[in-house]
């Protein structure tokens, strides 16, 4: 009769520095493809594009960006999210050099920790959210001196965000856009148009765009066009008169 072979197992400790060596090796590997994606961007015609947009002089100042609905990076729409964060970074160092203080935070409910830890280790402040139903910590940091970059947030986050807080300016979908990818009367076209009508349409409006071909943003990219939205500051003499 053979001996019995004890098999060993692993420990706790074990265990745990399997899973350390493991995150190791996954945000050695998004840094790896976030620099890459990085180096793409800056050398692209969208990133000019944006540049030119942040240069304009009758923007609101800001001291604060949050980025919404990232997604998790390890997800199946990995490169279009490292394009996403490549975008949204780019766009805080050149805040940055005007507000060297910014402060830069990102939520999204699917975050994993290993998500969590690459974007800490970027400069990036994660804030929680229960849900994608839900507002979460993001709605305390949004105010007149918020940028809110958030391009393909589905209808119904926008009506959460926009029902909630004062999103007087964002970088997202270009809402005209937006409502030409349903059937016209359908229920989606007419949402989107609902939402451009109560918190869009009154804003003023700079188209993003690389123009021509981007090796950056690709033929699959092209159908989410973005745009930049802002409030008008008002002047003091409509102030005046909107008080009589």
């Amino acid at each position: 009769m053979p001996h019995a072979v004890e098999v060993e197992r692993p420990t706790k400790t074990t265990r745990t520095q399997n899973t350390k060596a493991s995150s190791s090796r996954e945000l050695r590997q998004l840094h790896i493809l976030y620099n890459k994606t990085r180096e793409q961007y800056l050398l692209s015609n969208l990133s000019l594009s944006i540049m030119h947009l942040l240069e304009s002089k009758n923007r609101p100042a800001v001291k604060k960006i949050v980025s919404l609905g990232l997604g998790s990076l390890k997800s199946t729409n990995q490169t279009r999210r490292l394009k996403q964060l490549a975008i949204f970074l780019a766009i805080a160092a050149q805040l940055q050099q005007q507000e060297p203080k910014l402060k830069i935070y990102a939520q999204d409910p699917s975050f994993s920790r290993t998500d969590e830890q690459f974007l800490q280790s970027l400069g990036v402040t994660i804030l929680s959210t229960p849900s994608a139903t839900e507002v979460g910590e993001a709605a305390s940091h949004i105010d007149a001196s918020t940028l809110v970059y958030c391009p393909f947030l589905t209808l119904e986050a926008y009506q959460l965000f926009f029902s909630s807080s004062p999103l007087n300016f964002f970088i997202g979908d270009d809402f005209d856009a937006l409502r030409l990818k349903w059937p016209k009367r359908s229920a989606g076209w007419i949402e989107a148009e609902s939402l451009s009508r109560r918190f869009v349409q009154g804003l003023r409006k700079r188209v993003v765009g690389g123009g021509g071909e981007d090796e950056f943003w690709d033929r699959e990219d092209r159908p989410f066009p973005m745009a930049m939205y802002w409030s008008a500051p008002q002047r003091q003499g409509k102030q005046a008169k909107a008080m009589l």
